[in-house]
């Protein structure tokens, strides 16, 4: 009977390894087939692209101001757009979606407890998060680092 014991568990680990190891392979190949199906092509689930602008004004914590111009899909989001620009983003999820801590290696809390990172749609503050608001075409996203919150 012992014998009998350990030849069931044998067999019971090699299947559940079997089965992990299938579901794995499976895993990877899904994901190395994402980018594939979501890059280029004329399926019907392609995104058009809209133009936007993001403009970083950080001259209140002694940077620059910039000003870019990228394509995002449509349906992205603020926070979508200022990633595209490709600037130095340091962000987290909270309970209101992503807060943008820093951009450019300026971060909240650098000139003050009440510096840090607001942002404004086409001239007026969103009354959601940057990562709720989803963009249209020819939108002017401006990012403004402020030292003191004034409303």
């Amino acid at each position: 009977m012992p014998q009998q014991n350990l030849s069931r568990r044998t067999f019971l680990s090699r299947l559940v390894g079997g089965v992990a190891a299938c579901a794995l392979a499976l895993a990877v190949a899904a994901c190395d087939a994402a980018p594939a199906a979501s890059s280029g092509g004329s399926g019907a689930e392609d995104k058009s692209a809209i133009a936007v602008t993001v403009e970083i004004d950080a001259t209140a914590g002694e940077g620059e101001a910039t000003s870019t111009e990228v394509e995002v899909d449509e349906g992205a989001t603020v926070y979508d757009a200022l990633v595209a620009t490709g600037a130095d983003v340091n962000a987290s999820d909270s309970d209101y979606g992503m807060y943008v801590q820093g951009i450019g290696g300026l971060a909240g809390g650098d000139f003050g407890d009440m510096s840090g990172w607001m942002f404004e749609v086409n001239g007026e503050m969103a009354e959601v998060g940057c990562s709720q608001y989803e963009l249209s075409d020819g939108d002017v996203v401006t990012w403004t680092y402020v030292t003191e919150f004034t409303e």
